[in-house]
């Protein structure tokens, strides 16, 4: 038996416990008597069950027996109070929907099923069966006139007499489908609720139609009637909607006198007025709320009552002094749920031993509940720097942790987090100042973790095309992009390697800004160049710029240079000029003159980048300027590149340009024969004298036009 308080009410749960089969040996109920949770289980009714759930459960006016139907399979079962033990019980052809006691005893019962059947029974067992003309919902019987009610899901209240067993003139709805009807026990007037938010009144001894009233929920009267009750005085009536309303009414007036709302939102099952301790009992699925009734405190909480399992029926258990504070609820578990409330009223007489069960909980000490303990892990205890406290009666060993207590918890995490506070107030200062900013009227630009340099690009380009079409700028990189593709800027396996080599091929541009640490502005400078015809202008000048070497500069360089260039004859620059007069008219290309020319492009921008990083590791890795002089040289020592050799050598280079392959080849042999034998013979020429760069231009007014770089001596 569980004891839960709320409020400072008891409820004791008295269907919480271990149940004991029946075929259990002798040695394992010996062994039971060790379990704690076992010898303090409460069994108030022996074999309060049903085979998998209850359905209705029901007192005998007698308050000698107690009838409960199930499923599944379809049963019925009769439980003898004075013996707290099953009378009998019957098995059903279908599920119960409502049923109904026609006696002061269990011996005239009804039932309506949900196979649209009214069945009767006896003391023997079933006595008739009869069937209505559609679907039931409740049932209710009136001991003055023997007229038997049944609602279902037409307009329409059938009325069974069993005195004359016949079917006489139903009542007429204004409405469709009956959920719930009751009659008052004072008067005889009969409410029926349903659908749409409507109740009908109607005079069982005039059979006519009194009123109507329309319930609203927050001014909305579209919720269903789901249970409505009239109290023993004849005047209060209270009723429940499927959203969870309660409204307490005065017959009188057509204004609630409270409504009290349940919090979960579900269907009312279920208003029961407890009148010995002036309260109301009104159920939905979840919970139980018992509340107030009278004066200034009408609708204050006295408790709640939460089962383990939804709840279908409930029901107070009564004797000849009256209600008792005994629940029985059916639901949908195979136990019947019963629970016992002190503040509500005594135990029936027939377990009166109930008050002095209670009694003794009260006395003896409760279990150890850990309220003043912390559940902490083995990693925070390392973090803590306790782990020599493993194994002593500090820490209580629990599931995968430890219980530790809370004051030694608050002093150890204040010895090893003595800055916490600190970090704290920081924490917070900081959150502050970004929530004042936030505030203030800008454009955030929300860059993501991934691909950030990627993302700044491409922002900054569609930006620069907004402004110029006049939209607004952009703000988040996944709006450029389709969202097929927004992987790109969220995982981390799509991230770009800047220093990767075919990153750095691909992007030879990007690839020199890392290198000589220039600026996204000046970069972006230079990259509408690039894209125009394939090639880095920013520092050969563009496609009418030549780079030409002196005669007495490295012969390794020299013949690099000569093979390089060797490849652009003359036919693949005329189809070169061709592509790009193509693109320039809007002639669109053939796929096969777009893959040439994206390899073309990314092939020149390679041996450029190869050519430019050797030429830096010779000189130094030192980056020199145009029309400057290195540091510790004089303008004395510059030696101009106008000589005789170096006009040969171009004119050889133009006659190599325009020979076959095989003649090309013989005479590349012969010319490095040569400067072979004449760069032993001027070793020590060459030391002396500087190499010079020569770039030369084309002018249309002026023709050639020599400009003169210098080169330091090495």
């Amino acid at each position: 038996m569980k004891v839960a308080s709320y409020n400072g009410c008891k409820v004791y749960n008295l269907s919480s416990g271990k149940t004991m089969p029946q075929w259990m040996s002798q040695t394992k109920k010996k062994a039971l008597q060790k379990d704690e949770e076992y010898r303090r289980r409460l069994e108030l009714i022996q074999d309060f069950e049903m085979p998998t759930a209850s359905q209705c459960i029901a007192m005998t006016k007698d308050a000698e027996h107690i009838i409960v139907t199930g499923t599944y399979p379809p049963i019925v079962k009769c439980y003898t109070t004075s013996d707290m033990s099953l009378k009998f019980q019957r098995g059903l052809t279908c599920e119960v929907v409502a049923m109904q006691t026609l006696s002061e005893d269990y011996q005239k019962l009804v039932f309506l099923q949900s196979d649209r059947t009214l069945n009767f029974h006896a003391a023997y067992g079933t006595h008739y069966s009869i069937r209505v003309p559609k679907f039931g919902r409740d049932l209710l019987y009136n001991y003055d006139n023997c007229d038997l009610y049944v609602g279902g899901t037409g307009n329409e209240i059938y009325r069974l007499n069993l005195e004359s067993g016949q079917f006489r003139e139903p009542f007429q709805l204004s409405f469709e489908g009956c959920n719930k009807m009751h009659l008052n026990p004072v008067h005889q007037l009969l409410a029926c609720g349903g659908e749409q938010g409507i109740v009908d009144f109607w005079d069982g001894r005039s059979r006519k139609k009194v009123t109507s009233l329309i319930i609203k929920d927050h001014g909305i009267s579209t919720n269903d009637v789901t249970a409505l009750k009239f109290d023993t005085d004849g005047l209060t009536f209270g009723l429940g909607t499927a959203s969870g309303f309660c409204h307490i009414y005065d017959i009188r007036s057509q204004t609630p006198v409270h409504t009290k709302e349940h919090q979960y939102g579900l269907p009312i099952v279920d208003i029961t007025y407890h009148n010995e301790s002036r309260t109301i009992l009104t159920t939905d699925k979840k919970l139980v709320k018992i509340w107030e009734r009278d004066g200034d405190n009408m609708g204050k909480i006295v408790t709640n009552i939460e089962t383990p399992a939804d709840i279908s029926n409930l029901t107070v258990a009564h004797d000849r002094r009256g209600m008792s504070g005994l629940l029985m609820m059916a639901g949908e578990q195979s136990r019947v749920m019963t629970y016992f409330v002190p503040q509500l009223g005594p135990a029936p007489r027939w377990c009166s031993f109930l008050e002095n069960l209670t009694e003794e909980l009260e006395e003896t000490a409760s279990s150890t509940v850990y309220e003043d303990y912390k559940f902490v892990t083995k990693k925070e205890i390392e973090e803590l720097g306790a782990t020599g406290l493993i194994g002593t009666p500090m820490l209580k060993g629990y599931m995968h942790g430890f219980f530790m207590e809370m004051k030694l918890y608050n002093k150890l995490r204040a010895a090893s987090k003595p800055f916490e506070f600190e970090e704290y107030r920081k924490q917070k200062i900081k959150e502050k100042i970004e929530e004042k900013r936030q505030s203030r009227i800008s454009t955030v630009k929300r860059l993501p973790k991934v691909n950030k340099e990627l993302a700044e690009k491409m922002m900054r380009k569609a930006g620069n095309d907004k402004k110029k079409q006049g939209d607004e700028e952009v703000t988040d990189a996944k709006q450029l992009i389709d969202p097929r593709f927004a992987a790109l800027f969220e995982r981390e396996e799509f991230q770009q390697n800047q220093n990767d080599q075919e990153f750095k091929l691909r992007h030879p541009t990007m690839a020199k800004k890392y290198r000589a640490g220039e600026s996204d502005d000046e970069l972006d400078l230079y990259e509408e160049i690039e894209d125009d015809d394939g090639i880095d202008n920013r520092k050969s000048g563009g496609n009418d710029y030549e780079m030409e070497e002196s005669e007495d500069d490295h012969e390794s360089e020299h013949d690099d240079s000569i093979e390089n260039y060797l490849d652009d004859d003359e036919e693949e620059e005329e189809l070169r000029r061709r592509r790009k007069q193509k693109v320039r008219k809007g002639v669109r290309l053939t796929k096969a003159e777009e893959k040439e020319e994206e390899l073309g492009a990314i092939a020149r921008a390679s041996m450029k980048a190869k050519i430019k990083q050797s030429q830096m590791q010779n000189l130094g890795n030192k980056k020199m300027k145009m029309f400057s002089l290195a540091d510790g040289v004089s303008a004395a020592d510059v030696v101009f590149a106008h000589t005789d050799e170096m006009k040969k050598k171009h004119k050889l280079e133009k006659r190599m340009g325009e020979m076959a392959i095989e003649d090309r080849l013989r005479l590349e042999k012969r010319v490095e024969k040569q400067l072979q034998n004449a760069k032993v013979n001027n070793t020590n020429i060459a030391r002396k004298d500087n190499s010079a760069r020569i770039r030369s231009f084309k002018n249309k007014e002026e023709g050639i036009v020599r400009e003169i770089s210098f080169v330091p001596r090495r």
